[in-house]
């Protein structure tokens, strides 16, 4: 017997419903898309990411204010549909880590910030006051060997514009100059000589070798502090141009020796947080998208930024800007900069 005709419409629409077995012939039921940070059912994309109206909420709200610390000090309190009340402050973090971003113009400006804070050749001719004064020469073991196209003078003249780049680099971040007064000068002073190195770095990337870095002749037998500082350099340079590190790599990589919530002094150490969180999370979305056949790139770039910390800054000064600023103590040097 044939089947009924109604019989053949009611199957017809259990098959095709939402939670019929199985799907009608030729269609595939789209899956159930999850919120990234709690698990729960996702009610679309915010703030970049695929969220529950829950996080979405919570997140618009948290950007607002200041949050107190994890509450068990740990900073790794579960945070899924359970429990994402528990702990704000590692929800907030989950939600960071996740992709979400309040202002999805922050890559936009970090890029905007490398235009406006580039070094070109052409700029070889431009100088860059930052005496403050009569300034002394260095000790005998801090001088910077000459090499064929250049001088020592040229080297501390580039210098200078490098770290006057990197200070300039910061200034055109708006998130930075939200900051508090205080905590912006507190992360310049932190950071000024990793700044300065990476810009040193990417100025180097395209040129054989680096005329920074010309190692100073050792004495018999003996190597100069400097000398062991220039190759260690030398070494690290090596290092970025094997990854071929590309200018948004290098623009995120600033922004995370920049907010470094971990600085004594901050006033708001919890946005610093949120923006070095940012920072990472931009730089690991950029590695998934361009270079996804290297999934261990992103951890092989951070690896990098201690390399930068071997150094001290005070050798950092001594080496690169000693002769040029004298006895100014550079904390003066960047406020003078940063205020230009």
């Amino acid at each position: 017997m044939a089947a009924s005709p109604v019989g053949s419409v009611v199957s017809a629409g259990l098959d095709d419903s939402p939670t019929g077995l199985s799907p009608a012939p030729g269609k595939v039921l789209s899956p159930v898309l999850l919120c990234k940070v709690c698990g729960d059912t996702s009610s679309g994309k915010h703030y970049g990411i695929y969220a529950c109206n829950g996080c979405s909420g919570f997140f618009k709200r948290s950007v607002r204010r200041k949050l107190i610390r994890c509450q068990a000090g740990t900073g790794l309190c579960p945070v899924d549909k359970a429990h994402r009340n528990q702990c704000q402050a590692c929800r907030l973090k989950k939600c960071l880590q996740a992709g979400m971003n309040k202002d999805d113009r922050f890559m936009a400006s970090l890029m905007t910030a490398e235009t406006c804070a580039k070094l070109e050749p052409e700029d070889a001719d431009e100088t860059v006051d930052v005496t403050g004064g009569e300034p002394e020469r260095a000790a005998s073991e801090y001088q910077v060997a000459p090499y064929p196209s250049a001088s020592p003078e040229n080297v501390y003249e580039t210098s200078a514009r490098l770290l006057f780049m990197a200070v300039k680099w910061a200034k055109n971040l708006p998130v930075f100059s939200n900051l508090p007064f205080r905590d912006q000068v507190i992360l310049l002073e932190e950071a000024w000589s990793e700044l300065f190195l990476l810009c040193a770095i990417q100025w180097s990337m395209p040129l054989e070798s680096c005329p920074l870095l010309a190692v100073p002749e050792p004495a018999p037998g003996k190597l100069l502090p400097a000398a062991l500082d220039v190759q260690a350099l030398q070494e690290t340079l090596g290092r970025f141009k094997a990854l071929a590190v590309d200018p948004t790599e290098f623009a995120c990589m600033k922004a995370v020796v920049l907010f470094k919530p971990e600085t004594r002094g901050l006033k708001d150490p919890e946005q610093v947080e949120n923006l070095q969180d940012q920072s990472q999370v931009m730089l690991g979305q950029h590695n998934c998208s361009h270079y996804p056949g290297q999934p261990v790139r992103f951890g092989k770039l951070l690896l990098l930024l201690p390399a930068l910390r071997f150094i001290s800054s005070e050798r950092v000064e001594l080496l690169f800007f000693r002769r040029t600023i004298g006895n100014t103590p550079m904390e003066k040097l960047l406020c003078d900069m940063f205020k230009n």
